[in-house]
């Protein structure tokens, strides 16, 4: 089953047409044929059928389910939510305000937005689930994932029915970004039906543009679209959710035509991809592959060397061979599609005669006839790499690794280990360089990596820089997007400078859909049906 890991940090990608009627477009090919492109008119009606594998609850604070992660978006909502470029929008909340020098804010709800069951949205409903998140509801013991992310946040109160106010224990910046939790009813699950909040008994309504209509444990969920929703209502009437054990299954159902949609892992996507009556469409996702370099050992110490290093690998060559082309090249551990993220350069192509230099400056010489590169005393420049041998694909990014490293003299002693083993050699620190991976959160928060209070820890590889340090810092302390941009490009500076991770790329994601899902999807990793409004199915076609 997949787990959603969405605060918790574990190791661990258009065709433009020129509009000429409502109904038809025309594109020119390079041989001046015109074709035809007819746009279907949207449609209402239709179900769409989706799976998830089992969870444990339905309560959306507590779930740890991916799958039922992205389907509570249809369901469940939240004061404010993500654009593409991960910047925050509105979404419950109309407008905010920060007071007290940004040590707090206040949000003013939407009016007009009611529950499924014809309550209206108060202030009360969000201040109930802060503290349902917070733990502070008793009898009932809080682990959502959430939890984390709003520690900074010493309380949520009532001003009044449209308004209520977040204050933090200091100035931060990532305010809004935490205020992604979505909102449960207060008068549903308050007073003695709050021990229903983390049981397997936890059915509510929400304010979404579709509503839980039955639910039959570990078997089926049927919605039904919102006629009452606030927003733009979807053309698609009905959705409907198969619950089975796990990814083999619904790969299973998805292939007898039984669902209609399907995030497939890389393995699975191009077979997917290739048939003629599904479509894919890909988006970047938070899981970052890198090196990380041992700071304990001496021969990482050099700079150089690491850069040499950076220089060497063909992460297109990776990217395309292994992960066939569904990977976004970065020099930074920040999304690629955020906001947050410099695009003004790659500092790290592939420059195997910089590389040379770099490894000449560090001492380190190729001589005539040799195959790998030796200092003055006559020692080898090699280096030792470790990777989990549960992970073909990582196993064959060694690979392609080690062959790179050796067209510019330097030997990489790769070890594939078992878990156990491999996490062991990372805490005890018995290695050069290691492949892996992180599964990073949607708030952008680079301490747990790179700051020197989490040696130990997180900081797995015992990077110590006061500079970075006082960085990280002021980037977590300023809401102000000028100057918060400002702190994340001397961030990326820092890190690509100095290099304490040899950034390869973020892996990207896409959901596979049936050929009778029409509409412009544009789904993104944190919401898969971010504009499920502008999806629909083509009834007549559907039913044939």
């Amino acid at each position: 089953m997949k787990t959603l890991k969405y605060i918790s940090i574990f190791l661990v990608a258009l065709f433009i047409f020129t509009s000429c009627s409502p109904d038809m477009d025309i594109q020119q090919q390079d041989e001046g044929v015109e074709i035809e492109v007819v746009e279907e008119t949207p449609s209402e009606g239709g179900t769409l059928v989706l799976s998830s594998t089992r969870f444990k609850t339905l309560n959306p604070v507590f779930n740890r389910n991916e799958n039922l992660f992205q389907i509570h978006h249809l369901i469940y909502e939240s004061l404010v939510t993500f654009n593409e470029d991960m910047t925050v929008k509105p979404l419950l909340a109309e407008k905010w305000s920060f007071n007290n020098g940004e040590k707090s804010v206040d949000f003013t709800l939407k009016d007009g937005v009611y529950w499924h069951d014809g309550e209206k949205l108060t202030s009360d409903d969000v201040v109930f689930t802060f503290n349902t998140i917070k733990g502070n509801i008793k009898g009932v013991s809080s682990n959502s994932l959430y939890r984390q992310s709003l520690e900074p946040v010493m309380n949520m109160v009532k001003v009044d029915e449209r308004t209520v106010r977040a204050t933090f224990s200091k100035q931060i910046g990532n305010a809004l970004e935490i205020m992604t939790f979505p909102i449960l009813p207060e008068h549903v699950y308050s007073g003695n039906n709050s021990k229903h909040l983390d049981s397997g008994e936890f059915i509510a309504p929400g304010t979404g543009p579709y509503k839980l209509m039955a639910y039959e444990n570990m078997r089926n969920m049927d919605l039904s679209r919102n006629e009452q929703y606030w927003g733009k209502k979807p053309y698609i009437e009905n959705v409907q959710v198969i619950i089975v054990p796990d990814d083999e299954a619904q790969r299973s159902l998805f292939e007898n035509g039984e669902i209609d949609v399907i995030y497939p892992n890389i393995v699975d996507w191009e077979k997917y991809a290739d048939e003629k009556k599904t479509n894919s469409f890909e988006f970047v996702m938070p899981n970052y592959e890198f090196l990380g370099v041992n700071f304990r050992t001496n021969i990482l110490q050099n700079i150089s060397i690491r850069r040499a290093i950076a220089y060497t690998i063909d992460r297109e060559r990776i990217a395309t061979n292994i992960y066939l082309g569904h990977g976004t090249i970065v020099d930074f551990p920040i999304m690629p599609n955020s906001w947050l993220y410099d695009h003004s350069k790659i500092r790290f192509g592939l420059n195997t005669t910089l590389a040379d230099q770099l490894l000449e400056q560090a001492g380190y010489t190729l001589k005539e006839n040799a195959e790998f590169r030796t200092n003055e005393a006559g020692d080898i420049l090699r280096i030792r790499l470790i990777t989990n041998a549960d992970n073909p694909l990582r196993e064959q990014t060694a690979i392609f690794i080690q062959e790179d490293l050796k067209k510019v003299g330097i030997k990489l002693e790769v070890e594939f280990l078992e878990k156990e083993e491999y996490q062991k050699q990372m805490y005890l620190n018995t290695y050069d360089l290691f492949l892996g991976g992180w599964e990073l959160s949607y708030i952008p928060d680079l301490t747990f990596a790179f700051h020197s209070s989490k040696i130990g820890g997180t900081n797995f590889i015992g990077y110590n820089n006061e500079e970075l340090n006082t960085l990280l810092a002021e980037s977590l302390e300023n809401g102000d997007s000028t100057r918060k941009k400002e702190k994340f490009s001397a961030l990326e500076e820092q890190l690509t400078t100095e290099v304490p991770y040899i950034s390869l790329f973020f892996r990207n994601g896409a959901i596979i859909v049936k050929d009778k899902i029409k509409g412009d999807l544009k789904p993104q990793s944190y919401n898969i049906f971010s504009n499920i409004e502008d999806w629909f199915i083509n009834v007549k076609e559907a039913s044939k």
